[in-house]
């Protein structure tokens, strides 16, 4: 049942406002933004189209999050500057609470305003920084500020199309995740708390209109070459590189971002193959190389994005001198870092600092979930205990961390029905990583905000920190990668 109604003061339309805390509303024949206030319903001017991006929901869809009900009402899109993300509005237990949903790098994420929290001033936060949050320590993971460029539905605020909102994203033991939305940055903030969930715990009924290319979900095609690409991820990755003509393509936008020669090698894992590792089936969807500079000696490593639909996204990492790595997202909160530099401790151990240095993406292949560009740099930085790595990725911006396990090739090739003494098996001849002061393997990749990852910034976002990896004032921004 409507809670306001009337007609669209542009179009004549008529409008209808379903929950109370809605204060917006795009009209659906004319796309202007609609305020209802005292004085009745004013126009603000229209939106720009939306981008088709990939989303797994839409307006009008309804379900349940771990036996809640909800309904999506509205819809906000934003950009960073390398393409737009997501952030979804949406009713629970039947109108009588609204929050936000958003998709981000494997990991849903959940949030709802929470009144009366006192934080810091922006310019006071930094990365890694504890924050009190509604009675529980939050960390901070990313400080960006992203730009509103179209909207749809019902919103809790108006959304001016070019205003810039700026925002952090923080997470906390247990899934937790925060987002302080400062609005403009001129004082005020709006703080949404939540958490981050797997996509098993939410049913979802596909009742509102989906765009043409969300509805044909086998292919994609390159705009470079006009190739058919197989969907692998389901709709969940940001940017692709085409197997045909090696064009880097952000998916969303559909614009070419980068040019790549073809690769020097076959990948040792063919990008579509699937395997299984201990009871879960995995796809693999890109392959990357990475690398970097030492002594003017260059480095460099093979990295595959594993996807299950059940647990989201893994690595898999070969390094020509150490061989082959699984690699798992580790909440930020999770970890002891008051000793860092020096060390961290994580799950009761101690991990010291063994290399550090930067890591950069130098082709890509397949499809990855945050907006990926040939070039971009991150430094890295690893912490050892035995065999095993715990390795942080950050810019200025954000960071993340993520494990690393040694695997025997032979598994790996009995997981994807790979032949043993196939060349995935060969190791060394590519240049290496050595002991202290070499530099970082970058064994943290680009885990990106997958971490439990953190969801990335509440509205499907992406985010730019990654070979690793991206959803407030009326809450926009569950994370904002």
């Amino acid at each position: 049942m409507a809670v306001a109604q009337g007609q669209c003061p542009s179009c004549g339309a008529p409008i209808e406002f379903g929950l109370g805390s809605s204060i917006a509303k795009v009209c659906p024949y004319c796309q202007a933004t609609v305020v209802r206030s005292d004085r009745g319903l004013e126009n603000l001017g229209k939106v720009a189209d939306m981008a088709d991006t990939p989303c797994l929901i839409a307006v009008g869809d309804r379900g349940t999050l771990a036996t809640r009900p909800f309904e999506v009402l509205g819809r906000v899109q934003l950009d960073h500057g390398a393409g737009p993300w997501d952030e979804f509005y949406v009713a629970f237990d039947y109108g009588q609470a609204w929050g936000w949903l958003a998709f981000a790098q494997g990991q849903w994420y959940v949030t709802q305003q929470v009144p009366g929290v006192s934080v810091p001033p922006r310019s006071m936060l930094q990365l890694e920084q504890d924050v009190p949050l509604g009675g529980q320590m939050f960390r901070v993971a990313e400080i960006k500020e992203g730009t509103i460029r179209s909207a749809e539905g019902e919103l809790p605020e108006a959304f001016p199309v070019g205003f810039e909102r700026h925002y952090v994203d923080l997470y906390a033991q247990g899934n937790g995740f925060a987002t302080i939305d400062y609005g403009d940055g001129r004082g005020a903030y709006t703080v949404f708390i939540g958490y981050v969930f797997g996509e098993s715990q939410m049913q979802v009924q596909q009742l509102g209109e989906r765009h043409a290319r969300e509805v044909q979900t086998d292919y994609m095609q390159c705009p470079n070459c006009g190739g058919n690409v197989p969907k692998l991820a389901g709709g969940r990755a940001e940017r692709m590189g085409c197997p045909y003509c090696h064009a880097v393509t952000d998916i969303a936008s559909r614009q070419i971002v980068a040019q790549q020669e073809a690769a020097m090698k076959q990948p040792d894992i063919p990008i579509g193959a699937v395997g299984n590792f201990e009871g879960v089936q995995y796809t693999c969807i890109a392959y990357l190389r990475r690398g970097t500079y030492y002594d003017n000696e260059h480095f460099s490593w093979e990295e595959y994005l594993l996807w299950s639909q059940g647990i989201g996204f893994r690595w898999l990492l070969k390094d020509p001198e150490k061989g082959w790595q699984w690699i798992t997202p580790v909440n930020i909160a999770d970890l002891d870092i008051t000793q860092l530099p020096n060390g961290v401790i994580w799950g009761g151990r101690y991990f010291r600092n063994r290399d550090w240095g930067s890591a950069g993406v130098e082709y890509v292949l397949g499809e990855v979930y945050w907006k990926c560009e040939i070039g971009e740099v991150t430094r890295a930085d690893d912490f050892v205990d035995g065999n095993d790595v715990l390795s942080r990725e950050m810019t200025d911006t954000e960071v993340q961390w993520s494990y690393c396990q040694p695997i025997a090739w032979p598994v790996v090739a009995q997981g994807f029905g790979l032949p043993a003494d196939g060349p995935g098996a060969q190791f060394q001849g590519g240049g290496g990583y050595g002991g202290g002061g070499a530099p970082a393997s970058g064994c943290s990749k680009a885990l990106g905000w997958l971490f439990i990852i953190g969801f990335l910034l509440f509205f499907c976002v992406a985010g730019t920190c990654g070979g690793a990896g991206g959803g407030g004032g009326g809450g926009v921004f569950v994370g904002g990668k």
